[in-house]
């Protein structure tokens, strides 16, 4: 999954541009994926709490990849938007899943670390996804006759993987659902309406940022700096690394830091490298400014999905991440449309996508430790009274 995600991410952007379609369009076919993610989750968290995680996991990576397959045989914007939103939907299910999975199979004491390595084992094949994709772009442009072409080819092949994903879902071992029948969902939703908003405000503003930013940044290096696809795809690798190893360090994070105060310091630490991106007109710095962005920004997520899942109570975690993946999903749709038309009336100045996201994600930071904060003083609070009881 890992390796397909980061080959069509990486490379989608850059196959439209190739095809000769506006920013504007780009960032239309960016918003399907996105309007995909967001219609499916809260029904697919709904029936994740209902069903067995292997089942749903299966069914969604087959659809997914099948989408993804077909994507780059498809004439037309309408037809290859429908493809990225069924791909969207598709692939989402399993990122609503995999925490609320998690946390069932994990006790207190390995859970930071196994939420860290599942991110990290991610990265890791987001690597070999990335490196592979640029260097077999290089080696089909000459054969199939035009580098559109070799990049469909890529497309295409992250669809097979993402059907190799499904075969691997098919050994899980997993328990019954997370609620029986008898459980009213909607009961505890309302239940536990504080905490689920809490968690989805400053979600929506970082993903607002990152969609306004991040689908453009293969065509910011295609056209600031004729950055090759063999360099875009081994940029995005190194980048993976280094994610990789920043998801590893969230443990010692939490240890010394706490939850919260690591989320703020991590996403305040990343801004001044969107600056940078936003008036380098230098291809080394840009690519240590993209690096570290990408290493800092993403070291937030099993940190922030570790606290979710341990202040949501059972019953309402697939709930709770369905909630965040649906505003994910929304600030995808409106960053990319937004920023499409922005690129297209500016001529191309990514100066101003760097700078509304540095904006957004400096909010997000705010709200994360006005809002979150009392949470994890509950739950340390907590843990302390259940130490002394037993």
């Amino acid at each position: 999954m890992g390796s397909a995600t980061t080959m069509s991410f990486t490379f989608l952007a850059r196959y439209l541009n190739l095809l000769g379609h506006s920013k504007a369009e780009i960032g239309a076919v960016q918003a399907s994926d996105s309007w995909g993610k967001a219609l499916i989750a809260l029904p697919a968290a709904f029936l994740l709490a209902r069903r067995s995680a292997r089942t749903v996991f299966v069914r969604a990576a087959f659809v997914g990849g099948a989408a993804l397959f077909v994507l780059p045989m498809l004439d037309g914007l309408g037809p290859v938007s429908i493809a990225a939103f069924v791909m969207g939907l598709a692939l989402a299910v399993y990122t609503i899943g995999v925490g609320p999975f998690l946390y069932r199979h994990t006790g207190d004491t390995e859970r930071a670390t196994v939420f860290s390595l599942a991110e990290a084992s991610g990265t890791a094949a987001s690597v070999i996804g990335a490196a592979t994709a640029g260097i077999t772009v290089a080696l089909l442009t000459g054969p199939l006759g035009s580098e559109a072409r070799a990049t469909g080819a890529v497309l295409q092949l992250a669809g097979l993987s993402v059907l190799c994903a499904a075969l691997a879902f098919r050994r899980i071992e997993d328990d019954a659902p997370s609620v029986t029948p008898d459980v009213r969902l909607w009961s505890l939703v309302r239940a536990n309406r504080g905490v689920l908003a809490r968690f989805a405000a400053p979600q929506l503003l970082v993903s607002t940022g990152a969609g306004f930013c991040i689908p453009f940044l293969a065509t910011y290096f295609q056209e600031r700096f004729q950055l090759a696809p063999g360099g875009w795809g081994a940029t995005f690798a190194l980048g993976q690394v280094l994610m990789t190893v920043g998801f590893l360090a969230t443990p010692a994070l939490i240890s010394r830091f706490g939850y919260v105060r690591s989320m703020v310091a991590i996403e305040v630490s990343s801004l001044p490298f969107f600056v940078i991106l936003a008036f380098t007109t230098s291809l080394p710095i840009a690519v240590f400014a993209f690096l570290m962005r990408g290493a800092l920004m993403n070291a937030t997520h099993p940190i922030h999905k570790n606290l979710m899942m341990q202040a949501t109570p059972a019953g309402a975690r697939e709930v709770q991440t369905g909630l965040n993946a649906t505003l994910w999903g929304f600030g995808w749709i409106v960053g990319p449309l937004a920023a499409g038309t922005v690129l297209d009336a500016t001529g191309d100045d990514y100066r101003l996508l760097m700078l509304t996201t540095v904006g957004l994600y400096a909010s997000a930071a705010i709200l994360t430790w006005i809002l979150l904060r009392p949470i994890e003083q509950q739950l340390v609070l907590q843990r302390a009274a259940d130490v002394a009881r037993a």
